[in-house]
């Protein structure tokens, strides 16, 4: 499950019910076997030894993770000269996103300068018990953790943090120039409502939110007709047409061309819309998008939304990842629905943005 509040910072020595590895805790050394992502590899024995460490559990599909981006670059950018270092731990949430070579081809894709592992059989996120995303633990100079930050926002106590232990190291350093903006709440109210995520799929749905609709409801394993329905959940999904029930994730039998529509949708509130989307035929495809039973409006189309002649708004899957649906939107809630052009198009889950969220890299 993603960790989608404010960020959560747990100072040394402190305890803390969302923490994993207690601050006070020597860090576990990386594996021999580790995948490095970005050229070498590290250790606390060898070059990492007597630096000031940040580990960043993340995951590509994952738009917490994908926000916190700009300032970890930044925080790299800062003060990697002085003896700082990230060290990227990616640890897939959906079985496409445990293959090393799409783990590769997002890091390059988030053009990530620090160093980072494809941990695709959970051996660090196991070492540091993990169970959330984002999640990033701040190493002192003899390795020993002094700090846990989970979820969004909390950057400049962050920055300062870390600052105080690079002082430890190198008291001569001086920071005074570097200006350190005040933390802001980024779910406050003013910040607009947005919905909760939405999970796909009988298993995820049911663990932690992804109701259906449909009085035919979840098969688990089977392949489903689902009749149309006019009920709506307030978190969760309703379909139309033939569907496969996977554990995480609903894909279509048949495409929205044949004589039985087939579609998926969600009611929602967000300025931001997105969606994990993959191909089980491993090619191109296309889902057709409507908002409130139109195409989206061109001032409100995601990174990824296409317009094709017919003025019909569509996002074309190239790979299984994490795409940008809609943007700007406004306060009202909305529906979203997808028409599969084609059999074999896996849906997996809905994520949302608010006002406070906007400022990051769609990469």
């Amino acid at each position: 499950m993603r960790f989608i509040v404010s960020g959560f910072l747990v100072l040394a020595l402190s305890i803390s019910s969302f923490a994993e590895l207690t601050p006070g805790t020597k860090a576990p050394d990386f594996p021999s076997n580790s995948i490095w992502l970005g050229g070498g590899s590290h250790s606390f024995k060898t070059d990492l030894k007597g630096k000031v460490v940040l580990v960043d559990f993340w995951e590509y599909t994952c738009i917490n993770c994908i926000r916190t981006f700009p300032h970890l670059k930044e925080l790299y950018r800062r003060y990697h000269k002085y003896g700082f270092e990230i060290i990227g731990v990616h640890k897939g949430e959906f079985a496409f996103a445990s293959i090393a070579a799409n783990v590769e081809a997002a890091y390059k894709r988030f053009k990530l300068p620090y160093p980072g592992i494809a941990d695709v059989n959970d051996k660090v996120w196991n070492e540091y018990n993990c169970n959330t995303w984002p999640d990033s633990y701040l190493i002192d100079g003899s390795g020993v953790i002094r700090l846990n930050h989970q979820g969004e926002g909390n950057y400049g106590e962050l920055e300062k943090q870390i600052q105080k232990l690079l002082k430890q190291i190198h008291p001569e350093l001086n920071f005074s120039n570097y200006k350190i903006p005040p933390d802001k709440d980024l779910f406050a109210k003013g910040c607009g409502k947005q919905s909760d995520e939405i999970y796909i799929g009988y298993e995820r749905g049911g663990l932690w939110g992804g109701k259906i609709a449909n009085s035919e409801g979840f098969k688990d394993d089977k392949i489903v007709f689902y009749k149309p329905t006019t009920k709506r959940v307030q978190r969760g999904f309703f379909v139309q047409g033939k569907w496969h029930n996977g554990p995480d994730s609903f894909t279509s039998v048949s495409s929205s061309s044949s004589k039985d529509i087939v579609s998926l949708g969600i009611t929602y509130y967000g300025r931001d819309v997105y969606s994990v989307l993959g191909d089980k035929e491993k090619h191109p495809v296309d889902i057709i998008v409507t908002r409130d039973g139109k195409p989206v409006p061109k001032s409100m189309c995601g990174k990824d939304m296409r317009i094709n002649k017919e003025g019909e708004t569509y996002i074309r899957i190239y790979e299984p990842r994490m795409y940008y649906i809609i943007t700007k939107e406004n306060a009202n809630k909305h529906e979203l629905k997808f028409f599969p052009a084609e059999a074999g198009v896996s849906i997996y889950s809905f994520t949302f943005g608010n006002k406070c969220l906007e400022n990051f890299d769609r990469l």
